[in-house]
């Protein structure tokens, strides 16, 4: 069984092939302050169960994060909004409500991705927004830009 594991700071996530009898705690490390979360879900997991008992047979997400809440600050078209995430919420979902925030219209809004600042490369939809905060803090700047055009 698969376990993929997100930490602060950490883009990439850490993949790691595990019996479904072990234990999640087996599989992450978790430090003082830090608690571990199931991608897309803000319930904290118990890592002395097994990934069988935590995911059944799909693969497990897991992002393993001290903040309890993330404020993103998003920055579009030279005004900023903050948005507030769990650690453990998919950067889809923060992208989302910054186009709410934004009161952008879903067709004006249908190529918006989100970048960390001064960067070229789209997050990832799929992945929790804990996992690009920078290690011992609790917010993060992104830009809201549009994927086809030109960001001069």
């Amino acid at each position: 069984m698969r376990v993929h594991t997100y930490k602060d700071d950490q883009s990439e996530a850490e993949t790691r092939e595990v019996e479904p009898q072990t234990r999640l705690s087996d599989v992450v490390s978790v430090e003082a302050g830090e608690k571990a979360y199931r991608v897309g879900d803000e319930a904290e997991l118990d890592v002395e169960l097994t990934v069988a008992e935590l995911f059944g047979e799909q693969p497990g997400h897991v992002v393993v994060h001290k903040c309890h809440r993330i404020e993103v600050t998003v920055a579009y078209a030279g005004a900023e909004k903050v948005v507030r995430a769990h650690p453990a919420t998919r950067v889809r979902q923060v992208r989302k409500e910054a186009i709410e925030a934004f009161e952008i219209p879903s067709a004006d809004a249908a190529d918006l991705v989100l970048r960390l600042p001064e960067t070229t490369t789209d997050l990832r939809l799929a992945d929790p927004i804990g996992a690009i905060v920078p290690a011992s803090s609790c917010t993060v700047a992104l830009d809201l830009v549009h994927a086809g055009r030109s960001q001069g």
